[in-house]
């Protein structure tokens, strides 16, 4: 049981009115670049900028989507630790995104403002971790002075704090397993966190200077992760699959009984993802995948514990500004992630700015209200990554004029081990990075990678990018033994598939654990007529074991995936959760043409689809 009296209480605020969002604003406006909901000033000013001083690197590929070149800069911003010693209304964002096979911590302000007349400026991306490893789900302590964050820097995952005034990074918990995802109470003395415990996600608690063990709040046998302190300072909501889907929860600590779960009002969806409070502790928002692909955001009032939570907006990854007035989110595509924002007030009904696109996937965002970073100068301006692979030197425009080789690949097993020569290097440093990470040579044997334009593929499945040299088409045999497993995503009305592999290793150094229900393709086999016509059946459970995101390395790598076919419930080879492509950036008929004579390819290019 814990102390109630160790975990310091704060008085109630006045209830805050909550935003209400209409569904009009929402669609469009997020993909559309919304540039004029700025000031005409500040328009005009990200209009005149031209160099940041400190930009994020590309993604460590070549793929030319991983330019960050739609974040907004200003060319005033100074390096200066004093010149951020202004106050910002709007804080500053502090972002974990990945860049190639590493992630990394960075900070960001969105928004430019005029400070105290001296004229406006923003930080653009600017990276504070950099490293051959992975730092995640950073959180904010309730002071602004430092930055709790999961890595694996060490080997297995484990909670590290940088403190922001110094720069220094000391590590917080020390084990075998996996801890992540931490979140500080108000009085900044604890810190909640999911840890993988007996093949199980948990929660636990633990005091900032450690006088004691860790306290563990959740014990069940169902997966408890994601945890998030409430601003009052006696509640932590998380995730659960207790009822065997992912709801939201929360642990009173407060209550004197043995389980001290609560569940909250839920709303029925395929995934449930990052609750996260407002800073008074009343509204708690979460992010749901629909059963009709809508990614959206939904609050639930504790003042009302009854009612069902309300819709407000569209969004992945939620988190309100200290103050309540700003609903920032990630929102996530089946190639990108954006940023977006909602006004936190009530006669606002519009994104108070762009949807701005970033440049790699997001692990984690956290916010500081003040915008004074003495650590700058302890970090060189926007440090280069190591590349991955060592492309040619071409551009698009000579990538789609020059005719190219097939490589053969001795140590491959294919019916056609051969690869576009601008392929190959991808290919092979992508294989040596799955084996290191993995233990084990997946892409040593494949399905298919290059096969020629009489090869007979799967009828009415379209995966032409293997005619190019340019594809793979994944052995399926792990996924018979287990070893393989997928994740079904659902994007408005698209089906994609993102395939786990299982680390050889289960100790921890590799991989995580899983947050997502697997699908079974296999159950449409079992006689269940529901299995059948939904093309098979979610899991009971969340798989247990350490796992590794193939899909993630292979796009870190520019190998793109592909959506399902529309009807993919009643053709497994339709599901195309096997098919990627190295595209860099060319369609399929530049792409052939690499290959061969464009009357060779008229018919395909006609039957291909978009």
């Amino acid at each position: 049981m814990i102390d109630n009296n160790s975990i310091e209480s704060q008085d109630n605020k006045p209830p805050q009115k909550f935003p209400n969002l209409t569904l009009t604003v929402i669609g469009l406006l997020l993909l559309v670049t919304a540039i004029f909901f700025y000031p005409d000033e500040r328009l005009k000013l990200v209009q005149e900028t031209t160099q940041p001083t400190q930009m994020l690197p590309p993604t460590e590929t070549s793929s030319p989507t991983a330019t960050p070149a739609s974040i907004p800069t200003a060319e005033s911003v100074s390096q200066s630790p004093d010149y951020f010693a202004y106050p910002s209304h709007f804080g500053t964002l502090i972002l974990s995104i990945r860049e190639g096979k590493d992630i990394h911590l960075f900070l960001y302000q969105p928004f430019l403002e005029d400070w105290s007349g001296i004229g406006f400026a923003g930080l653009p991306l600017t990276r504070i971790t950099n490293g051959p490893y992975q730092d995640i789900t950073p959180s904010v302590s309730p002071n602004g002075t430092k930055i709790a964050f999961a890595s694996n820097r060490k080997g297995p995952w484990d909670i590290y704090i940088l403190d922001l005034l110094s720069g220094e990074t000391q590590q917080y918990t020390d084990t075998a397993t996996y801890d992540s995802n931490p979140t500080w109470s108000p009085d900044g003395q604890w810190l909640a966190y999911e840890s993988y415990q007996n093949n199980n996600l948990e929660i636990l608690i633990q005091d900032i200077d450690k006088t004691s063990g860790a306290i563990t709040l959740t014990n069940h046998p169902g997966a408890d992760y994601s945890p998030s302190w409430s601003g009052q300072g006696r509640w932590i909501s998380y995730i659960s699959d207790r009822n065997g889907v992912q709801e939201v929860w929360y642990a009173d600590l407060d209550s004197r009984q043995d389980d001290n779960s609560v569940r909250v009002a839920n709303l029925p969806g395929l995934s449930v993802k990052h609750p996260t409070w407002t800073s008074d502790g009343r509204y708690l928002t979460w992010a749901i995948v629909t059963e009709e692909g809508n990614h959206s955001l939904v609050t639930w009032d504790s003042q009302y514990p009854d009612r069902d939570p309300i819709y407000s907006g569209s969004g992945d990854w939620p988190l309100w500004t200290g103050n309540d007035e700003i609903l920032y989110t990630i929102i996530e595509q089946p190639y990108e992630n954006y940023l977006a924002a909602y006004p936190g007030f009530e006669n606002e009904s519009q994104l108070m700015m762009p949807a701005i696109k970033l440049p790699g996937p997001v692990e984690g965002i956290s916010w500081r209200e003040e915008n004074s970073f003495d650590i700058l100068s302890n970090f060189e301006s926007g440090p280069q990554s190591t590349a991955l692979w060592e492309p040619e030197d071409e551009d698009i425009e000579s990538l789609a004029e020059n005719q190219k080789d097939l490589i053969h690949m001795r140590n491959l097993v294919a019916p056609y081990p051969q690869f576009n020569q601008d392929a190959i290097g991808s290919f092979s440093s992508l294989r040596q990075t799955v084996k290191d990470t993995v233990g084990w040579d997946f892409l040593s044997t494949l399905e298919n990678a290059y096969v020629p334009l009489d090869y007979p593929l799967t009828p009415n499945v379209n995966q032409n990018w293997l005619f190019t040299g340019r594809g793979i088409s994944l052995n399926d045999r792990p996924r018979m033994a287990d070893w393989l497993i997928l994740v079904r995503e659902e994007f408005s009305n698209q089906t994609f598939w993102r395939v786990y592999l299982r680390a050889n290793t289960q100790q921890g150094l590799s991989g995580k654990p899983l947050q997502e229900y697997s699908w079974d393709i296999n159950a449409r086999y079992s006689g269940n007529n529901n299995y059948y016509e939904n093309g098979g059946a979610r899991s009971q459970h969340i798989q247990d074991g350490y796992w590794v995101d193939f899909t993630e390395l292979a796009e870190a790598y520019g190998w793109k995936r592909f959506p399902a076919e529309t009807y993919w419930q009643f053709s497994e080879s339709a599901s195309r959760y096997q098919y990627f492509a190295y595209t860099q950036g060319l369609n399929l008929e530049t792409a052939l043409l690499q290959l061969y004579p464009a009357g060779a390819i008229q018919n395909l290019i006609i039957s291909a689809n978009p």
